[in-house]
């Protein structure tokens, strides 16, 4: 599994435990079950079986990083999205944006471009590709207000 494929496994997750699901292993196994589905066929698949350690483990620390820091990742997000409150947001643009929050804040390992970039791919695959604009320039400024003050 890729780490972009781990992502949106994480992205999927956090969706369906704020939407007041399981978001636990059963989730896991039919959500990478989803993803492989989706995959086959394609130059990266999804491979049978469970995800791999790592993957798991990204999987889950993101799941609970999200659910940890939600309330300062939405207050961060309300404040950028000038005019927008998060309760009209689409749902799942919103997950994605909490996801890539969470990165930029609190994952240092992975360059905040590239938490952008991989939002945006996000963006592409479940959700409106026209919603794009809106959450790169939400995740920008927060990147670099993030970056300005570390």
């Amino acid at each position: 599994m890729s780490r972009a494929t781990a992502r949106a496994a994480a992205m999927q997750m956090i969706y369906e435990k704020l939407a007041g699901g399981q978001g636990g292993e059963d989730t896991l196994a039919m959500v990478y079950e989803e993803l492989r589905q989706e995959t086959a066929g394609t130059p990266e698949p999804v491979n049978e079986g469970e995800p791999g350690k790592d993957d798991k483990k990204y999987i889950l620390k993101a799941l609970e990083g999200v659910l940890d820091h939600l309330d300062e990742i939405d207050r961060l997000i309300e404040k950028t999205a000038k005019g927008w409150a998060l309760d009209r947001m689409a749902m799942v643009d919103l997950t994605i944006l909490r996801l890539a929050v969470w990165e930029i804040l609190y994952v240092p390992e992975i360059p905040g471009n590239v938490s952008i970039s991989e939002a945006l791919l996000l963006t592409e695959k479940y959700s409106d590709p026209e919603d794009k604009s809106f959450l790169n320039g939400i995740l920008g400024t927060i990147l670099r207000e993030h970056e300005a003050n570390a």
